[in-house]
């Protein structure tokens, strides 16, 4: 219930999502981080006040932003957003009937990536384009976006890869957007999983939580990478497509592996807090996140923190 503590917490929450989204209007940097974070504020309001709060705190936010201007403008506006109060609010029921976080994240991105399937083929057919033409002009969409947040002029080189054209890298694009879709939603659900049951342990709220860097993949997923890594033998361009897009979901899977390696190495060695936390962020750049998934893949051979170990070994 909304009462005491619970109620002083709800309302930080509702504040620092209103505060997210009208940063994001005019902050670039601010838009980035809003973009990883919403959902972290329904999760802690799920956390104190409740599985009710969270919904509530979801439901109060929309509603004040839709009051701004009401209409399907400001809905179709800022889908992205309401998407990761959604997240917020799956997270936080599944964590209420007890199902394990990583099994919570997989339902959570699967429900998403479903409803942003099904919400594509409805706005394809509702403006009588093809879904193909559809995913090419959000594809144009997300390169203006990337180039207004990066601060570069239109044409030229594209801001991510140097000597590529934006045209090519667009091109790209199209072909891997359900894999990059899926696998975004994928690392900012697990990220928002990891900050919150940290604040919740920083804060006492309740009884401390497994660590995630129990995380382990099911040892059966390696024979979908080796399977998946064959289709790309087929000169075929439509499996070759779908060969790449499931690569990129399953290297973040191994990527998470990987950093819960990481996590208990650092564990372990029982790291000072301020370097565990120059530490983490690095492990998302070049070229440390490509080293990162090859630690997660080499961990279902070499088992480096001995979890399928007898204990008195």
């Amino acid at each position: 219930m909304l009462v005491g503590r619970g109620l002083s917490v709800w309302l930080l929450c509702l504040t620092a999502l209103l505060l997210f989204f009208f940063g994001a209007q005019i902050n670039p940097l601010v838009f980035m981080v809003a973009g990883v974070l919403v959902p972290l504020p329904v999760l802690l309001a799920g956390w104190r006040p409740g599985g009710r709060g969270a919904l509530l705190l979801a439901l109060v936010t929309a509603l004040s932003i839709f009051s701004l201007k009401p209409g399907l403008e400001v809905i179709r506006a800022n889908l992205g957003f309401g998407s990761l109060l959604l997240m917020g609010v799956l997270l936080t029921g599944l964590k209420q009937r007890g199902v394990p976080p990583p099994r919570a994240i997989i339902l959570t991105v699967a429900a998403l990536s479903v409803t942003a399937l099904l919400f594509l083929l409805g706005q394809a057919f509702f403006l009588g384009v093809s879904p193909q033409d559809l995913v090419a002009q959000k594809s144009s969409e997300i390169m203006a976006m990337v180039q207004q947040v990066l601060g570069e002029a239109g044409g030229g080189s594209s801001p991510l890869l140097p000597g590529v054209s934006q045209a090519d890298l667009e091109a790209i694009l199209r072909r891997l957007l359900p894999g990059l879709v899926v696998a975004n939603t994928g690392l900012v659900a697990w990220l928002n999983v990891i900050l919150a049951r940290q604040i919740a342990f920083f804060l006492g709220w309740g009884k401390p939580e497994p660590p995630l860097f129990y995380w382990a993949t099911p040892e059966w997923l390696i024979f979908v990478v080796v399977g998946t890594g064959f289709l790309l033998l087929i000169p075929v361009t439509q499996v070759r497509t779908l060969s790449l897009n499931l690569l990129l979901v399953l290297a973040l899977v191994y990527f998470c592996q990987g950093v819960a390696v990481v996590a208990a190495w650092f564990h372990r060695l029982k790291l000072p807090r301020f370097m565990r936390v120059i530490g983490y962020p690095l492990l998302f750049l070049n070229p440390f996140f490509f080293l990162i998934i090859t630690l997660g893949l080499m961990d279902l051979w070499l088992d480096f923190r001995r979890l399928h170990r007898p204990r008195d070994a």
